[in-house]
């Protein structure tokens, strides 16, 4: 019975695996150790150590402005936000798991003056889902306004109004498509907001896109809030007027391989579980570190 239990645990927590080795069959109930931890059993299956985080739930780096820095005694960044109504901006790559398999979420979170005049979300404290909400872990001391957590919860939907937008600019244009249009784009929904995390500040968390991070080298990564809504759909994404911000060069370098780590090894993911059908990132079709991980596999295995 010790060792049946100690092999269920063996599937339940694939977070504390370490690497892989594909070939090796996991131990059987009779062949169990149970002296050893759990996490120290080589695996079936690559999934059980994260190819992209290591032993982390997520990875952020942050950048903030020198009035970020004073208000909260923190080092200036030279390389960091100038003054302005963008206090702080942070990239961060969070670890999901879909059945066997890691699988990754690329979330944008900061701090924004909230007497700016852009469209945001109704209400003070707004969340997709109660199980979303990752408020806190900012640097310095920023605290919350209070203690009491209460949000109200929406879906995504209805994000159509006040939809903040994830952009990345040719930094060296060759022609005018590539100087009037951005090299790629989404819509980035709110995941949480809090209009009152201070005073004078909100906190935001979007659902960025990891394969709409660009490389710092040869694009301009860029964050915007709509201030109005155009078209005749009533649009709020990429009007002239919305509020921009450039994510700072220095916190794209440090975040930018976990983001085309994420995005490589999702899109190996959906390869999996989807079939040839789903297409691979250009990376993902390059590199060798994949091996035949990328193959489909068949239902039995999928659902097993």
């Amino acid at each position: 019975m010790k060792s049946l239990f100690a092999l269920c645990l063996l599937f339940l927590m694939p977070q504390l695996a370490v690497a892989a080795e594909p070939e090796e069959q996991p131990p059987t109930a009779s062949s169990t150790n149970t002296t050893m931890p759990d996490h120290e059993y080589k695996k079936l299956h690559p999934e059980f150590s994260d190819p992209v985080l290591g032993d982390r739930a997520a990875v952020i780096e942050w950048s903030w402005s020198p009035q970020y820095a004073k208000r909260f005694n923190l080092p200036v960044q030279s390389d960091g936000l100038p003054d302005g109504a963008l206090w702080l901006v942070g990239v961060k790559i969070e670890r999901q798991q879909y059945r066997d398999w890691q699988s990754y979420a690329c979330r944008i979170v900061g701090l924004i003056d909230n007497k700016l005049p852009i469209l945001t979300p109704p209400g003070d404290r707004y969340v997709i889902h109660p199980g979303d909400q990752w408020e806190g872990g900012l640097p310095g001391k920023a605290q919350t306004g209070s203690t009491d957590l209460a949000f109200e919860v929406h879906g995504m939907g209805e994000q159509t109004k006040f939809l903040p937008g994830q952009l990345a600019w040719c930094k060296k244009p060759r022609n005018k498509a590539e100087r009037d249009k951005p090299e790629t784009g989404i819509g980035t929904p709110y995941i949480f907001y809090h209009r009152s995390y201070t005073p004078d500040l909100a906190y935001f968390e979007l659902d960025g896109g990891c394969a709409h991070f660009s490389d710092p080298e040869q694009f301009r990564n860029e964050l915007r809030f709509p201030t109005q809504l155009v078209g005749k759909k009533d649009e709020p994404m990429f009007e002239a007027s919305a509020a921009k911000f450039d994510i700072p060069d220095s916190l794209m370098r440090k975040i930018y391989p976990y983001t085309r780590d994420a995005y490589d090894w999702r899109t190996c993911l959906m390869r999996r579980i989807g079939g040839k059908s789903f297409t691979l990132s250009l990376e993902a079709l390059k590199s060798k570190r994949f091996g035949d991980t990328c193959e489909p596999i068949t239902d039995a295995e999928i659902y097993r």
